[in-house]
């Protein structure tokens, strides 16, 4: 118990009652009356003179009894309990910066965006080794693991389990890489991986570490130069992840999520999406509209990010202090959540391939919209009852996912940048869609008006780096899609790549992503009883090599995306019938059902990227706002008033429900730090208020 501290102006210190809570917690707490009082007011004993306005008032207790002198509003009163008026909520809303947050420090130099990368043990395991490209020669799932010029600040060794981020190096680089720093005039991979495995007896400390990984990794052929990937070493694994070294809230969580079976996999041999790690969030991607909703086969969200603030609560990492209850949005300003991403490839960006990273934002012209609910009627869109979301752009005219500001969640939606999000990809560069046409043949028709062709493709690299994961974005070639189009004879379908899309592609292999074979990935499927088409089946995928047709290119060099984009492609009969089924694992080690521990897509684990913007926090207030009238309250009860001399004064206030058959029950109390002196020429106002 204290008191009320009395060095401020005349406040009240309110609070609902244990009886309040425990109405509040059964859904049975009303207001309906309230009394004044002066029950820790002495009129007498100090005499006339005393000012009461000095008493001391005890705080206002959670277990308040009820009040022991109430007030009667007038001599003849025959109850001290006075009808409240309709209670109006407040609603508080505060916004706040939230700290940007992530595995990077953003500054800006004269020109751009600068990035660097955080390398301290609060945000990775190890930051100062390096992979010489010497000694990847050979096409190898073994690599060797060297000291960096700064190693010996951190000795950690890595270890089995770790993952493993690569900022890729290569035999023509002239430019030496810096540790820790996004530089965004060198675009080159930054490829995730898993340790499977150390060498026994190797060490880091000892600079010999040899360590087996997920999948291959890149090879230069008789390169015996200097030049070294800079490697660091994070933890893996969503229980490491969320009891350990992330777990102060210092990064977003990621999430991939797939509902359907990857292309080229074969769930008899290969884990499905049915086994991967993320699979637990599968309800969120139909909560937030990307499963039944997308009805149409051909716009199908096979993999969906989810970017979410799953930390653990601490004194310092208090969600609701640090980044409000809700983004805040406001789209007339420009001002809402921007995913910043430095070490994507988009093709899509503004400009050219000279500069690395994405920062993407809500869409300029984006205005509220709402998911489907199903089994309610459509609800006003101010109604606070909706799913409400904003497009999430490119900063240009690419949607690319949607912000939930009341969930404070982002999802990522657009499918080649989930792919480049992802730890398995094998890439962090994104593809452009294929675009289709369909061709008058003399020979036998690729498809008929019954028939529909899924399209997509993979550029393949038989040197150096990788070959990356086929373009996720599936496009569907029939002629239902070209309107009213009933031929009686088959057709062929042609394929191209859109202009300047291609721009991380590369001839000379010094900065973005090459390629030396390009395979259309095709699957034909047939219209059923109804005049639908069904998805195609992930293991009916047919391989086409159709490198040979790309305009003025060199088999076996690398492809010039100049060349790629100047070149229409012809998918005939012929060709689909002599291609070979598609298996993922021939490009990318994926895991096979035996093997649960080797890194999976739906691994990932935390955004390797930074989430800036506004937090905004609600509260609704409720106010009482007493008036009490010149003539009204004048009479006390308290044994120590009548024949004082002293006027009334005010030190008490409660709320009360209507009751049971004990009576009214106080569920609310108010204690006034400063009794108020009630006189017959003043109107005395009191707020009492509390922020539920």
């Amino acid at each position: 118990m204290a008191y009320i501290d009395k060095n401020s102006t005349v406040v009240v210190s309110a609070r609902l009652t244990d009886v309040g809570r425990k109405l509040l917690s059964t859904g049975n707490l009303d207001f309906s009356s309230y009394r004044l009082g002066d029950s820790e007011i002495d009129y007498s004993t100090l005499g006339i003179s005393y000012d009461i306005t000095l008493s001391n008032v005890l705080m206002a207790v959670a277990c308040q009894p009820d009040m022991k002198t109430p007030l009667l509003s007038t001599p003849t009163s025959t109850s001290s309990y006075n009808t409240l008026n309709a209670i109006q909520p407040v609603i508080l809303q505060t916004i706040t910066n939230m700290p940007e947050l992530g595995f990077y420090l953003s500054g800006t130099s004269a020109t751009s965006l600068t990035y660097t990368a955080y390398t301290t043990t609060d945000y990775v395991l190890q930051a100062d080794s390096v992979i010489p490209l010497s000694g990847v020669t050979t096409s190898s799932r073994t690599v060797p693991v060297r000291q960096a010029p700064t190693y010996g600040t951190n000795t950690y060794e890595p270890k089995t389990g770790d993952l493993l981020m690569v900022k890729m190096s290569n035999e023509v680089m002239t430019s030496t890489q810096s540790k820790g720093i996004v530089e965004e005039d060198l675009a080159v991979p930054y490829l995730w991986y898993n340790v499977t495995d150390v060498t026994s007896g190797t060490t880091l400390a000892a600079n010999d570490l040899e360590i087996e990984l997920d999948r291959t990794f890149a090879h230069f052929p008789s390169y015996a130069g200097a030049n070294e990937c800079w490697a660091t070493f994070f933890p893996s694994g969503e229980t490491q992840f969320r009891s350990g070294i992330y777990s102060a809230g210092t990064v977003w969580n990621e999430s991939n999520v797939w509902s359907q079976t990857m292309i080229g996999v074969d769930g008899g041999v290969y884990e499905t999406f049915e086994d991967f790690a993320s699979q637990n969030y599968v309800g969120s991607k139909e909560y937030f509209g990307y499963t039944s909703e997308i009805t149409d086969v051909c716009k199908q969200k096979s993999g969906v990010a989810l970017i979410h603030y799953t930390n653990t609560q601490t004194c310092d990492n208090q969600s609701e202090q640090k980044i409000g209850t809700k983004f805040y949005v406001d789209t007339e300003d420009g001002d809402g959540p921007t995913l910043k991403m430095p070490t994507l490839m988009w093709h899509l960006n503004a400009g050219t391939a000279t500069t690395i990273g994405q920062t993407f934002v809500i869409s300029g012209d984006s205005s509220e919209q709402y998911l489907t609910l199903l089994g309610n009627t459509v609800y006003p869109t101010n109604s606070g009852k909706n799913v409400r979301y904003f497009t999430l752009s490119d900063g240009n005219t690419t949607p690319v996912g949607r912000v939930f500001p009341d969930y404070q969640m982002i999802t990522v939606d657009n499918q080649e940048l989930v792919s480049a999000m992802s730890y398995k990809s094998n890439r962090n560069w994104t593809l452009p869609t294929l675009e289709w046409d369909i061709l008058s043949t003399t020979d036998t028709g690729l498809i008929d008006q019954t028939e529909s062709m899924y399209l997509t493709y993979l550029l393949a690299s038989s040197t150096g780096y990788t070959t990356g994961l086929h373009c996720q974005n599936i496009v569907c070639a029939n002629f239902n899609n070209l309107g009213d189009c009933p031929p009686t004879e088959g057709k062929n379908v042609t394929v191209n790549f859109p202009p300047d899309q291609l721009k991380y592609m590369s001839v000379t292999g010094e900065t973005g992503f090459y390629g030396d074979t390009l395979y259309v990935l095709a699957q034909k499927v047939a219209m059923d009883s109804n005049g639908n088409f069904g998805l195609p089946d992930p293991t009916l995928w047919v391989t086409v090599d159709v490198t040979s047709q790309i305009d003025s290119h060199v088999v076996g060099d690398k492809i010039n995306p100049i060349n790629l984009e100047n070149t229409v492609i012809t998918l005939t009969d012929a060709l689909y019938m002599a291609g070979s089924t598609y298996v993922l694992h021939d490009f990318i080690n994926i895991p096979t059902t035996l093997e649960p521990n080797i890194l999976q897509f739906g691994d990932e684990t935390f955004l390797y990227g930074n989430i800036a913007g506004k937090g905004m926090t609600t509260k609704y207030r409720t106010k009482f706002v007493l008036t009490v009238p010149p003539t009204g309250f004048n009479t006390s009860q308290n044994p120590t008033w009548n024949g004082s001399g002293q006027n009334v004064h005010i030190s008490e206030v409660g709320v009360y429900t209507a009751g049971s058959s004990n009576g009214p029950e106080l569920v609310a109390t108010g204690k006034l730090n400063l009794p108020i002196e009630k006189t017959s020429t003043t109107t005395i106002i009191i707020e009492i208020a509390f922020d539920l």
